[in-house]
């Protein structure tokens, strides 16, 4: 060993200094790698959201492979576990103030435990010990209802056709909208197979993609979004500069997979909140600080993010950039909250007017929250300000303001 350590440094004393600096000469592929990987590393990802009304027509992205050719998954979309935390903030007046925190779940991360989940089954057991089968089930529910199960959706890259120099964005679909797209891709891709057996995905291909078009539109008083293959256009082929975009674009799991030290923090104090909105103290009990404290020690010591209810700082600024509350969000909370016969003076409805009143503060919309309005009149309003239109909300009507009387209108959350 010491022979050869010997030979090599003998090499090295020989060769001149023009030949130090060509052995180490930087080639086009390496050079082309390493813009790749920094370019990844400030590189913000855009995220496509349906706020309006209307027909979105969309090219779907294969999964990009990587760079030695190989591929983590053959497909265009990865599934993803996510939950909107809404953390009340502390206040002194009798009005209740809600920010929120988009969570993956941790094991999805790549993290042994998930103190979610853990929580989450402790609480459930503590509910059907105290013999309330109603708050065990509402716990082990989703989100939406005031659960704690997460949402279950599909992230993928797409172009919108119709600015299509955007580049690449980022679209994450419920599981229903999902399947709804991915059953119609196999029926026609069954049939380009019984044409051409050679034939690729209909929808994401490289060189024969159908555009895919999601309408959203109302029937009623519900959203909804119909999804079609637009097998009649030509196909679309995606181009060198357009693949070259897609591999240096950040890998999809990288962005719906972080999970980091403030999102941690923002779930222990989201769960303390729940012992209290729940009246258990199931975040206190062994298991959950086991798994706390488990979860806690395998985040990375280099990330130094930290949690806090001040929206002045840097995480706090790029939670709202990256986490923020989508048009849809608001739609999916109110048309669930209808189905469930849960009207605007409910604490379900309350929870959703806050929520509303925060989107319409993070899209720093012109439409005004007055105690008369009802939580549809501002969706329908907010589709106004999206769609361009004038603020419809009544001028010579005093804003809702937050020390209102509660008893006319509640906002502060029922104890159990």
């Amino acid at each position: 060993m010491q022979e050869e350590n010997f030979e090599e440094k003998k090499d090295v004393q020989s060769m001149s200094v023009e030949d130090l600096f060509l052995n180490i000469q930087e080639s086009y592929s390496e050079a082309q790698q390493r813009s790749l990987d920094e370019n990844k590393l400030f590189q913000k990802t855009e995220f496509f959201r349906m706020d309006k009304f209307g027909v979105y027509r969309l090219r779907i992205l294969p999964v990009a492979p990587n760079p030695d050719g190989t591929a983590d998954r053959k497909s265009y979309e990865f599934p993803v576990r996510q939950m909107l935390l809404e953390l009340e903030k502390p206040s002194t007046g009798s009005k209740a103030t809600f920010m929120y925190v988009t969570v993956p779940r941790a094991t999805d991360a790549g993290y042994s435990v998930d103190v979610i989940d853990t929580y989450r089954r402790v609480a459930v057991d503590a509910a059907k010990e105290m013999e309330d089968e109603k708050l065990a089930e509402k716990i082990a529910g989703g989100s939406f209802g005031g659960g704690l199960k997460f949402n279950y959706g599909h992230a993928m890259y797409v172009f919108d056709l119709d600015e299509r120099a955007k580049g690449v964005q980022l679209l994450t679909l419920s599981h229903s909208q999902f399947k709804d797209l991915d059953e119609r891709k196999f029926k026609l891709w069954q049939k380009k197979l019984a044409k051409n057996p050679h034939a690729a995905c209909p929808i994401s291909s490289v060189y024969n993609a159908y555009p895919v078009e999601i309408e959203k539109r109302k029937n009623g008083a519900k959203t909804e979004y119909i999804t079609s293959i637009d097998n009649e256009s030509d196909n679309d082929a995606l181009s060198v500069e357009e693949l070259n975009l897609l591999m240096a674009a950040p890998r999809i799991p990288e962005i719906i997979y972080r999970y980091s030290r403030y999102q941690f923090e923002a779930t222990l104090e989201f769960l303390k909140q729940c012992d209290i909105k729940y009246g258990l103290q199931a975040f206190e009990t062994k298991e959950v600080q086991e798994a706390v404290e488990q979860l806690r020690s395998e985040l990375p010591k280099e990330d130094s993010s930290s949690f806090s209810f001040d929206k002045r700082t840097k995480e706090s600024k790029e939670n709202a950039n990256n986490n923020g509350i989508s048009l849809d969000d608001l739609f999916n909370r109110f048309d669930e909250l209808k189905g469930q016969g849960l009207g605007d003076k409910t604490e379900e409805g309350q929870e959703l007017r806050a929520l509303i009143r925060t989107f319409i503060e993070q899209e720093k919309l012109s439409v005004r929250v007055t105690r008369s309005t009802t939580n549809q009149d501002l969706l329908d309003m907010i589709e106004e300000a999206f769609a361009g239109a004038p603020d419809s909300s009544a001028p010579d009507e005093p804003e809702e303001r937050k020390d209102e009387n509660p008893e006319e209108t509640p906002t502060q959350r029922r104890r159990r």
